[in-house]
């Protein structure tokens, strides 16, 4: 099976980095090296490359074909402790540019094993890193239909999550859900029968359950609260969401810090511009219809991009 990874907006993520041959950029979800990689062929012999990810098979994958380019360093950590990982790697000295492509990568969910995909028979895991113990499937064991419900609502902006919730605790009662595929099908019992139905009804749910598990919405949060300061001025902050609520967490800090869309405009003050962080960068927001057609994923992918003034 190949687990190969096709990098979403690659082109527009090399340009949104505005890479400098000497610079140190951070690709804080390594995947399978797609960005990695092209960003290498842009730096000179003084650039350097950090790269990070919490999943160890992206760790074996970045120590198989990385490890003979001396300005690539691989820490196997969660992106939200950049500023430990900049200290270890970099002196604690600022970088010029920082990727980030949330969610889950292509070869997770081409893996059944590993449980992302509601398409793949597999168990219900969904951990990005398999060190930890709280597998999906460990989780709606323990909980409520109230807290499975409102995980659902929140993170997956599901109109039918108590009906879900109920269920789920139901077939594990009855030892009926054990499967990413049971628990699909289990969805789609939820929903009401439509000929017009352009997504999978199990999507919101899965993603929902991910986005909980792995606490991708305060991991995202945590790094962009730490951001403005690591960056160089000049450099270059560029995020891939896949995600509406992810998306605008994005937008929002990107807002804070270039606009002062958090100041409330009737006040009277003046002069607040000086001290604003980001500049944005304007970029086509969605892939093109080529890409598209490409790699399916860059679907639903959004690309934000500013720089450190």
């Amino acid at each position: 099976m190949s687990l190969s990874h096709n990098p979403v907006l690659l082109n527009s993520v090399i340009e949104g980095l505005n890479i400098i041959p000497n610079g140190t950029y951070i690709d804080c979800t390594f995947g399978r090296g797609g960005h990695s990689k092209n960003i290498l062929e842009k730096i000179g012999i003084e650039g350097k490359l950090i790269a990070i990810d919490k999943d160890g098979e992206a760790e074996s994958y970045a120590t198989s074909n990385f490890k003979n380019d001396k300005r690539f360093y691989f820490e196997r950590n969660n992106f939200s402790n950049i500023k430990q990982i900049i200290k270890k790697h970099n002196n604690s000295k600022k970088v010029n540019g920082i990727l980030l492509d949330l969610g889950v990568s292509s070869p997770q969910l081409d893996n059944p094993i590993r449980g992302f995909s509601f398409m793949k028979e597999g168990p219900i895991d969904m951990r990005m890193d398999t060190s930890s113990q709280m597998t999906a499937l460990l989780w709606l064991q323990e909980a409520n239909v109230n807290e499975i419900s409102n995980v659902l609502r929140k993170y997956g902006e599901e109109k039918y999550s108590r009906r879900i919730a109920k269920l789920i605790k139901e077939s594990l009662e009855n030892n009926t859900l054990r499967t990413t595929i049971d628990l699909s099908r289990l969805i789609d019992k939820c929903y009401p029968k439509s000929k017009q139905r352009k997504k999978n009804t199990a999507t919101k749910s899965f993603q929902a359950i991910r986005i909980f598990i792995n606490q991708e919405l305060e991991e995202l949060e945590k790094i962009l609260d730490d951001i403005l300061a690591l960056v160089e001025k000049g450099g270059r902050i560029v995020v891939i969401s896949f995600h509406s609520l992810e998306d605008r967490i994005v937008k929002n800090f990107i807002n804070k810090h270039s606009d002062g869309k958090n100041i409330i405009s009737n006040l009277p003050i003046k002069n607040f511009n000086k001290n604003l962080s980001l500049k944005k960068i304007k970029i086509p927001l969605k892939a093109s219809e080529f890409e598209i057609k490409k790699n399916i994923r860059a679907r639903s992918a959004r690309i934000r991009v500013a720089e450190k003034i």
